[in-house]
């Protein structure tokens, strides 16, 4: 495919090779530079990758909504959106025009599953159409997910059924805050164990929603204060205490200890983290 392109796009011209692969969609992400091509190049990716790719997209616009879709143009192929994903031995269903998917963040999954027991019980503020929750439900005692798009919900109770995982799960359509207010504060919740917030955008705001959490609750001797994974992005120089600040200030706290990993370089400068902590009692139980 690259000995093509570097024939038939100008001399000296970046050639773009990688491109993430959703299930029949080629998912592109074309620089300025090639938008004079972008057909041209499309063509090239289908012909080169056929039959298992059968669309070609590009992305013309940041993820800047709140459900997190994307501006996609269909350059080549077929043009339907809706796609089977097969991560981690497990069926994904998925509209592109609708939902938020993320092949490259398959490896990230899979270290932060590891981290899950058969004892847990996770809660998926931001769970999309299910990759990390459905996933954890195969391994986990129960799971609450939640999502504020009604289309990811829909395509997220659609692959609880198709993995047969429906009765470890249950699906929430809600804001974030108000998911993390209600699912802690109801009487018949399982004791959560373990917290996922993968947002990476603004997912640190709403980490003020744990101050306070449990302030109203009796609790025994076994009870366990729950660890939570949060994703964020930082451009400092130092991303990680960069993002280590931001949770402390969302918390109005600042002696916990943190375990921070990088996920990724998703653009120059810019890095996609993951921060796991146990929630500090002095934040549990504030007044």
């Amino acid at each position: 495919m690259n000995e093509v392109l570097e024939v038939l796009l100008p001399q000296g011209m970046i050639v773009p090779s990688a491109f993430e692969t959703v299930g029949h969609i080629a998912h592109l992400n074309l620089r300025d530079e090639h938008f004079p091509y972008k057909k041209l190049i499309a063509k090239v990716v289908l012909d080169k990758n056929k039959p298992k790719i059968q669309t070609v997209v590009n992305k013309t616009d940041v993820i800047h909504n709140d459900y997190r879709t994307m501006q996609l143009e269909v350059l080549a192929g077929n043009h339907s959106l809706v796609t089977t994903v097969v991560e981690n031995g497990l069926y994904f269903d998925v509209d592109l025009a609708a939902v938020y998917w993320n092949s490259r963040l398959a490896t990230e999954r899979q270290r932060l599953l590891s981290c899950f027991t058969n004892n847990d019980v996770v809660c998926d503020v931001f769970a999309g159409v299910g990759p990390i929750a459905i996933s954890a439900a195969k391994k986990v005692k129960y799971v609450y997910a939640n999502d504020l798009n009604p289309n990811a919900v829909e395509y997220l109770e659609r692959n609880c059924v198709r993995n047969k995982l429906e009765r470890k799960i249950e699906i929430f359509n809600m804001d974030g805050r108000r998911f993390i207010d209600s699912i802690f504060a109801s009487e018949k919740t399982r004791p959560i164990t373990q917290v996922v917030m993968n947002l990476p955008n603004d997912a640190a705001e709403f980490l003020d929603s744990f101050r306070g959490i449990f302030r109203n609750k009796h609790v025994d001797k076994q009870f366990t204060l729950p660890r939570i994974h949060v994703y964020g992005f930082s451009k400092a120089q130092d991303p990680e205490f960069d993002f280590h600040e931001k949770i402390r200030i969302a918390l109005s706290e600042v002696a916990f200890e943190v375990q921070m990993h990088k996920v990724r370089l998703v653009a120059p400068g810019k890095w996609m983290l993951c921060a796991s902590f146990v929630l500090p009692e002095t934040v549990a139980f504030a007044k």
